[in-house]
Protein backbone atom coordinates (compact mmCIF):
# COMPACT_ATOMS: atom_id res chain seq x y z
CA UNK A 1 0.00 0.00 0.00
CA UNK A 2 1.22 3.42 -0.56
CA UNK A 3 2.58 5.61 2.47
CA UNK A 4 -0.47 8.12 3.22
CA UNK A 5 2.30 10.67 2.69
CA UNK A 6 2.48 10.16 -0.83
CA UNK A 7 -1.33 10.15 -1.23
CA UNK A 8 -1.53 13.78 0.25
CA UNK A 9 1.33 14.84 -2.50
CA UNK A 10 -0.75 13.35 -5.33
CA UNK A 11 -4.23 14.66 -4.01
CA UNK A 12 -1.96 18.24 -3.13
CA UNK A 13 0.04 18.23 -6.17
CA UNK A 14 3.22 18.39 -4.39
CA UNK A 15 6.45 16.02 -3.35
CA UNK A 16 7.79 15.16 -0.01
CA UNK A 17 10.20 16.98 0.83
CA UNK A 18 12.40 16.95 3.93
CA UNK A 19 10.60 18.47 6.93
CA UNK A 20 11.99 21.86 9.08
CA UNK A 21 12.67 21.64 12.13
CA UNK A 22 13.58 23.96 14.49
CA UNK A 23 14.33 22.20 18.02
CA UNK A 24 14.08 24.30 21.32
CA UNK A 25 16.88 23.99 24.06
CA UNK A 26 15.76 21.63 26.75
CA UNK A 27 17.63 20.82 30.10
CA UNK A 28 18.40 16.62 29.38
CA UNK A 29 21.33 15.64 32.09
CA UNK A 30 22.19 12.29 30.08
CA UNK A 31 24.75 11.99 27.77
CA UNK A 32 23.85 8.60 26.12
CA UNK A 33 20.23 7.77 25.45
CA UNK A 34 17.66 6.72 23.91
CA UNK A 35 13.74 8.03 23.80
CA UNK A 36 11.32 5.68 24.17
CA UNK A 37 7.11 7.04 23.99
CA UNK A 38 4.28 5.49 24.28
CA UNK A 39 0.28 6.81 24.24
CA UNK A 40 -3.23 6.10 25.68
CA UNK A 41 -5.18 8.80 23.46
CA UNK A 42 -5.42 5.90 20.72
CA UNK A 43 -6.18 2.77 22.58
CA UNK A 44 -5.52 0.47 19.99
CA UNK A 45 -2.07 2.40 19.64
CA UNK A 46 -0.78 1.65 22.99
CA UNK A 47 1.52 -1.11 23.29
CA UNK A 48 1.31 -2.47 27.66
CA UNK A 49 4.38 -4.10 27.78
CA UNK A 50 6.76 -1.87 27.17
CA UNK A 51 8.47 -2.62 30.92
CA UNK A 52 9.08 -6.29 29.49
CA UNK A 53 11.06 -4.43 26.84
CA UNK A 54 12.79 -2.43 28.98
CA UNK A 55 13.65 -5.36 31.29
CA UNK A 56 15.32 -6.97 28.26
CA UNK A 57 17.01 -4.10 27.57
CA UNK A 58 18.90 -2.72 30.19
CA UNK A 59 21.26 -5.38 30.68
CA UNK A 60 22.43 -5.06 27.09
CA UNK A 61 22.37 -1.35 26.93
CA UNK A 62 24.70 -0.77 29.35
CA UNK A 63 25.54 3.19 30.25
CA UNK A 64 22.46 3.85 27.66
CA UNK A 65 20.31 5.39 29.68
CA UNK A 66 15.73 5.06 28.29
CA UNK A 67 14.44 8.47 28.55
CA UNK A 68 10.66 8.45 28.58
CA UNK A 69 9.39 11.35 25.74
CA UNK A 70 5.49 12.50 25.44
CA UNK A 71 3.19 15.20 26.89
CA UNK A 72 2.23 16.22 30.39
CA UNK A 73 -0.49 13.72 32.10
CA UNK A 74 0.90 10.58 30.38
CA UNK A 75 1.61 7.73 32.22
CA UNK A 76 5.24 6.74 33.56
CA UNK A 77 6.23 3.82 31.80
CA UNK A 78 7.93 1.09 34.52
CA UNK A 79 11.53 0.78 34.51
CA UNK A 80 12.77 4.11 32.30
CA UNK A 81 15.41 6.01 33.12
CA UNK A 82 13.39 9.00 33.56
CA UNK A 83 9.97 10.45 32.57
CA UNK A 84 10.30 14.02 30.54
CA UNK A 85 7.39 15.36 29.59
CA UNK A 86 7.84 18.62 26.96
CA UNK A 87 5.26 21.75 26.37
CA UNK A 88 6.16 21.51 22.56
CA UNK A 89 7.47 19.40 19.60
CA UNK A 90 10.27 21.87 19.44
CA UNK A 91 11.62 21.11 22.60
CA UNK A 92 10.89 16.97 22.31
CA UNK A 93 13.30 17.53 18.70
CA UNK A 94 15.53 18.65 20.87
CA UNK A 95 15.11 15.46 23.25
CA UNK A 96 15.18 13.48 20.18
CA UNK A 97 17.54 15.27 18.06
CA UNK A 98 20.55 14.36 21.12
CA UNK A 99 19.62 11.18 21.60
CA UNK A 100 21.27 7.60 19.66
CA UNK A 101 18.06 6.57 19.13
CA UNK A 102 13.63 6.34 19.45
CA UNK A 103 11.70 3.61 20.04
CA UNK A 104 7.97 3.91 20.47
CA UNK A 105 4.40 3.47 18.96
CA UNK A 106 3.50 4.80 15.42
CA UNK A 107 3.39 8.87 16.66
CA UNK A 108 5.02 12.06 15.75
CA UNK A 109 8.41 11.11 17.81
CA UNK A 110 9.03 8.32 15.09
CA UNK A 111 8.67 10.83 12.47
CA UNK A 112 10.52 13.43 14.22
CA UNK A 113 13.42 10.97 14.60
CA UNK A 114 13.34 9.98 11.22
CA UNK A 115 13.65 13.22 9.84
CA UNK A 116 16.52 14.05 12.27
CA UNK A 117 18.05 10.80 10.95
CA UNK A 118 18.01 9.38 14.02
CA UNK A 119 17.84 5.08 14.46
CA UNK A 120 13.85 4.77 14.47
CA UNK A 121 12.26 1.29 15.45
CA UNK A 122 8.67 1.89 15.23
CA UNK A 123 5.51 -0.69 16.37
CA UNK A 124 2.31 -1.14 14.07
CA UNK A 125 -0.97 -3.10 14.34
CA UNK A 126 -4.67 -1.00 13.61
CA UNK A 127 -3.40 -0.43 10.36
CA UNK A 128 -0.51 -1.48 7.53
CA UNK A 129 3.51 -0.22 8.53
CA UNK A 130 3.77 0.62 4.69
CA UNK A 131 1.44 3.47 5.16
CA UNK A 132 3.25 5.61 7.79
CA UNK A 133 6.57 4.58 8.15
CA UNK A 134 9.44 6.43 8.91
CA UNK A 135 10.01 8.43 5.91
CA UNK A 136 13.07 10.19 6.29
CA UNK A 137 16.03 8.01 7.61
CA UNK A 138 19.39 8.71 5.39
CA UNK A 139 22.56 7.35 7.24
CA UNK A 140 20.42 5.92 10.45
CA UNK A 141 18.63 2.08 10.51
CA UNK A 142 14.90 2.04 10.95
CA UNK A 143 12.88 -1.56 11.35
CA UNK A 144 9.25 -1.11 11.49
CA UNK A 145 7.77 -4.06 13.30
CA UNK A 146 4.24 -4.56 12.35
CA UNK A 147 1.68 -7.33 14.73
CA UNK A 148 0.65 -10.57 12.84
CA UNK A 149 -2.89 -9.92 14.15
CA UNK A 150 -3.19 -13.85 14.26
CA UNK A 151 -3.63 -13.64 10.51
CA UNK A 152 -6.26 -11.12 10.35
CA UNK A 153 -5.97 -7.62 8.20
CA UNK A 154 -5.64 -4.52 9.89
CA UNK A 155 -8.65 -3.56 11.96
CA UNK A 156 -8.35 0.60 11.46
CA UNK A 157 -10.03 0.71 14.39
CA UNK A 158 -8.98 3.64 16.88
CA UNK A 159 -10.59 0.62 19.92
CA UNK A 160 -9.72 -3.51 19.35
CA UNK A 161 -10.78 -6.34 21.63
CA UNK A 162 -7.96 -7.54 22.16
CA UNK A 163 -5.65 -5.24 21.13
CA UNK A 164 -3.43 -6.30 18.56
CA UNK A 165 -0.44 -4.24 18.96
CA UNK A 166 -0.06 -6.65 22.34
CA UNK A 167 0.45 -9.33 20.03
CA UNK A 168 4.28 -8.23 19.25
CA UNK A 169 6.63 -10.28 22.05
CA UNK A 170 8.67 -8.00 23.60
CA UNK A 171 12.00 -9.55 22.41
CA UNK A 172 11.27 -8.57 18.82
CA UNK A 173 10.86 -4.99 19.88
CA UNK A 174 14.18 -5.30 21.99
CA UNK A 175 16.40 -7.25 19.25
CA UNK A 176 15.19 -4.36 17.04
CA UNK A 177 16.77 -1.75 19.21
CA UNK A 178 20.30 -3.34 19.42
CA UNK A 179 20.37 -3.86 15.58
CA UNK A 180 19.51 -0.19 14.62
CA UNK A 181 21.81 1.27 17.49
CA UNK A 182 24.69 -1.12 15.70
CA UNK A 183 24.85 -3.31 19.37
CA UNK A 184 26.36 -6.30 18.70
CA UNK A 185 24.22 -8.32 21.63
CA UNK A 186 21.00 -11.12 21.16
CA UNK A 187 18.31 -11.28 23.24
CA UNK A 188 18.40 -14.84 24.37
CA UNK A 189 14.81 -14.81 25.72
CA UNK A 190 11.88 -16.32 23.64
CA UNK A 191 8.09 -15.73 24.49
CA UNK A 192 6.43 -19.07 24.41
CA UNK A 193 2.88 -17.82 24.97
CA UNK A 194 1.02 -14.68 25.71
CA UNK A 195 -1.97 -14.69 27.58
CA UNK A 196 -4.97 -12.47 27.16
CA UNK A 197 -5.19 -11.16 30.93
CA UNK A 198 -1.34 -10.87 31.34
CA UNK A 199 -1.61 -6.92 31.22
CA UNK A 200 -4.14 -7.28 34.25
CA UNK A 201 -2.87 -5.37 37.34
CA UNK A 202 -4.51 -7.12 40.52
CA UNK A 203 -4.11 -8.90 43.59
CA UNK A 204 -5.68 -12.60 44.52
CA UNK A 205 -5.27 -13.05 48.47
CA UNK A 206 -6.12 -15.99 50.32
CA UNK A 207 -7.19 -15.24 53.54
CA UNK A 208 -5.51 -17.84 56.21
CA UNK A 209 -4.14 -15.26 58.66
CA UNK A 210 -4.59 -11.05 58.93
CA UNK A 211 -2.48 -9.30 56.27
CA UNK A 212 -1.98 -5.66 55.61
CA UNK A 213 -1.96 -6.10 52.01
CA UNK A 214 -3.65 -2.93 50.30
CA UNK A 215 -4.14 -2.53 46.40
CA UNK A 216 -6.28 -1.11 44.14
CA UNK A 217 -7.85 -3.98 42.62
CA UNK A 218 -8.60 -7.21 44.98
CA UNK A 219 -9.82 -10.55 44.38
CA UNK A 220 -10.43 -12.37 48.08
CA UNK A 221 -10.16 -16.05 47.33
CA UNK A 222 -12.60 -17.45 50.03
CA UNK A 223 -12.78 -20.56 47.67
CA UNK A 224 -9.39 -20.94 48.99
CA UNK A 225 -9.62 -20.54 52.63
CA UNK A 226 -12.89 -19.22 54.25
CA UNK A 227 -12.08 -16.86 56.88
CA UNK A 228 -14.63 -14.37 57.67
CA UNK A 229 -12.25 -12.63 60.64
CA UNK A 230 -9.67 -11.87 57.87
CA UNK A 231 -12.01 -10.86 55.21
CA UNK A 232 -13.48 -8.58 57.74
CA UNK A 233 -9.97 -6.81 58.45
CA UNK A 234 -9.13 -6.45 54.62
CA UNK A 235 -12.66 -4.49 54.08
CA UNK A 236 -11.35 -2.18 56.69
CA UNK A 237 -8.84 -1.41 54.37
CA UNK A 238 -9.92 -1.96 50.77
CA UNK A 239 -12.72 -2.27 48.42
CA UNK A 240 -12.96 -5.72 47.30
CA UNK A 241 -13.88 -8.28 45.40
CA UNK A 242 -15.09 -11.79 46.47
CA UNK A 243 -14.83 -15.27 45.51
CA UNK A 244 -16.43 -17.80 46.99
CA UNK A 245 -18.00 -21.15 47.23
CA UNK A 246 -19.86 -20.94 50.81
CA UNK A 247 -21.94 -18.28 52.13
CA UNK A 248 -20.80 -15.25 53.40
CA UNK A 249 -22.39 -13.64 56.19
CA UNK A 250 -24.82 -11.08 55.85
CA UNK A 251 -23.61 -8.20 57.64
CA UNK A 252 -20.46 -8.19 55.69
CA UNK A 253 -22.40 -8.39 52.14
CA UNK A 254 -24.02 -5.57 53.69
CA UNK A 255 -20.78 -3.50 54.64
CA UNK A 256 -21.00 -1.40 51.16
CA UNK A 257 -17.02 -2.73 51.25
CA UNK A 258 -17.35 -5.59 48.64
CA UNK A 259 -18.06 -4.29 45.00
CA UNK A 260 -18.62 -7.98 43.82
CA UNK A 261 -18.84 -11.77 44.49
CA UNK A 262 -18.39 -14.37 42.51
CA UNK A 263 -20.22 -17.17 43.85
CA UNK A 264 -18.86 -20.52 41.91
CA UNK A 265 -19.92 -23.89 43.42
CA UNK A 266 -21.50 -27.21 43.06
CA UNK A 267 -24.57 -26.08 44.42
CA UNK A 268 -26.04 -23.49 46.19
CA UNK A 269 -27.55 -21.46 48.79
CA UNK A 270 -30.90 -20.38 48.58
CA UNK A 271 -30.95 -18.30 51.16
CA UNK A 272 -27.40 -16.75 49.93
CA UNK A 273 -28.36 -16.58 46.65
CA UNK A 274 -31.78 -14.37 48.08
CA UNK A 275 -29.38 -12.63 50.34
CA UNK A 276 -27.14 -11.41 46.94
CA UNK A 277 -29.79 -10.62 44.58
CA UNK A 278 -31.71 -8.34 47.95
CA UNK A 279 -28.67 -6.65 48.04
CA UNK A 280 -28.04 -5.24 44.75
CA UNK A 281 -24.64 -6.35 45.08
CA UNK A 282 -22.86 -6.96 41.61
CA UNK A 283 -22.24 -10.90 41.17
CA UNK A 284 -21.63 -13.83 39.35
CA UNK A 285 -22.93 -17.13 40.06
CA UNK A 286 -21.28 -20.34 38.24
CA UNK A 287 -21.88 -24.24 38.81
CA UNK A 288 -19.17 -26.09 38.72
CA UNK A 289 -20.78 -29.19 38.46
CA UNK A 290 -22.12 -31.07 35.31
CA UNK A 291 -24.45 -32.93 37.08
CA UNK A 292 -25.92 -30.46 38.96
CA UNK A 293 -26.04 -27.73 35.93
CA UNK A 294 -29.54 -28.54 34.86
CA UNK A 295 -31.45 -28.76 38.13
CA UNK A 296 -29.75 -25.98 39.82
CA UNK A 297 -30.80 -23.82 36.46
CA UNK A 298 -34.34 -25.30 36.89
CA UNK A 299 -34.43 -24.13 40.93
CA UNK A 300 -32.99 -20.27 40.07
CA UNK A 301 -34.43 -19.72 36.74
CA UNK A 302 -34.96 -16.26 37.47
CA UNK A 303 -30.80 -15.93 37.81
CA UNK A 304 -28.06 -16.46 35.16
CA UNK A 305 -25.56 -19.24 36.04
CA UNK A 306 -22.77 -19.89 34.32
CA UNK A 307 -20.92 -23.29 34.19
CA UNK A 308 -17.42 -23.47 34.89
CA UNK A 309 -15.39 -26.98 33.78
CA UNK A 310 -12.17 -26.92 35.34
CA UNK A 311 -11.32 -29.97 33.38
CA UNK A 312 -11.77 -28.88 29.76
CA UNK A 313 -10.69 -25.47 30.99
CA UNK A 314 -7.48 -27.46 31.52
CA UNK A 315 -7.30 -29.37 28.40
CA UNK A 316 -7.60 -26.39 26.06
CA UNK A 317 -5.11 -24.50 27.82
CA UNK A 318 -2.70 -27.79 27.34
CA UNK A 319 -3.20 -27.48 23.59
CA UNK A 320 -1.82 -23.74 23.55
CA UNK A 321 1.81 -24.74 24.97
CA UNK A 322 3.96 -26.73 23.26
CA UNK A 323 6.41 -28.03 25.27
CA UNK A 324 7.40 -30.82 26.78
CA UNK A 325 8.28 -29.85 30.38
CA UNK A 326 6.27 -26.57 31.50
CA UNK A 327 8.39 -26.92 34.76
CA UNK A 328 11.10 -25.69 32.36
CA UNK A 329 9.18 -22.44 31.44
CA UNK A 330 9.55 -19.23 33.66
CA UNK A 331 6.21 -16.93 33.94
CA UNK A 332 5.54 -13.20 34.67
CA UNK A 333 2.57 -12.34 36.10
CA UNK A 334 1.04 -9.03 36.73
CA UNK A 335 -1.42 -10.20 38.97
CA UNK A 336 0.24 -11.01 42.89
CA UNK A 337 -0.86 -13.99 45.18
CA UNK A 338 -0.52 -12.78 48.43
CA UNK A 339 -0.92 -15.88 50.95
CA UNK A 340 0.32 -15.10 54.72
CA UNK A 341 3.28 -12.26 54.55
CA UNK A 342 4.54 -13.99 51.30
CA UNK A 343 3.93 -12.58 47.87
CA UNK A 344 3.73 -15.21 44.66
CA UNK A 345 3.31 -14.50 40.29
CA UNK A 346 0.67 -17.69 40.52
CA UNK A 347 -0.79 -20.42 42.36
CA UNK A 348 1.05 -22.79 40.21
CA UNK A 349 4.29 -20.85 42.36
CA UNK A 350 2.67 -20.91 45.66
CA UNK A 351 2.54 -24.59 45.31
CA UNK A 352 6.29 -25.02 44.64
CA UNK A 353 5.53 -25.17 41.00
CA UNK A 354 4.23 -29.30 41.73
CA UNK A 355 0.82 -29.22 40.35
CA UNK A 356 0.59 -28.70 36.63
CA UNK A 357 -3.26 -28.03 36.76
CA UNK A 358 -2.58 -24.63 38.39
CA UNK A 359 -0.35 -23.44 35.75
CA UNK A 360 -3.05 -24.19 32.94
CA UNK A 361 -6.00 -22.74 34.79
CA UNK A 362 -4.21 -19.18 34.97
CA UNK A 363 -2.46 -19.72 31.51
CA UNK A 364 -4.88 -16.65 30.30
CA UNK A 365 -2.94 -14.03 33.24
CA UNK A 366 1.11 -15.68 32.17
CA UNK A 367 3.55 -14.61 29.89
CA UNK A 368 5.52 -17.64 29.21
CA UNK A 369 8.93 -17.70 27.85
CA UNK A 370 12.36 -18.97 28.07
CA UNK A 371 15.89 -17.22 28.57
CA UNK A 372 18.90 -18.59 29.10
CA UNK A 373 20.40 -15.05 29.96
CA UNK A 374 18.46 -15.84 33.25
Amino acid sequence: MSHLAEEYAKSCGVKIGNPVLKPHYFPIMYDKYITIHNDKKVQSKEYNMWPDVIELLKSKLNDIKIIQIGSHGEERIEGVDDHVPTNSLKQCSYIINNSLGHVGIDSVPVHIASALDKPVVSIYAHTYADTCNPLWNKNSKFITIESDRGGRKPSFSLEEHPKTINFIKPEQIAQAVLDVLDINKTINHKTVYIGGKYMSNFVEVIPTIQTSVTAPLIDVRMDYAHNEQVLASILQRNEVEVTTKKPISENLIRSGRIKKIVYQADSFNQDFLKLLKSSAMPHVITCTSSKNLADERSKNFDTLINYLNLSDLIKTNRNKIDHKDPRSLKIKSNKKVVCGDKIYDSFFDLNDRKNLDHFFIDLDFFRVYSDSDE
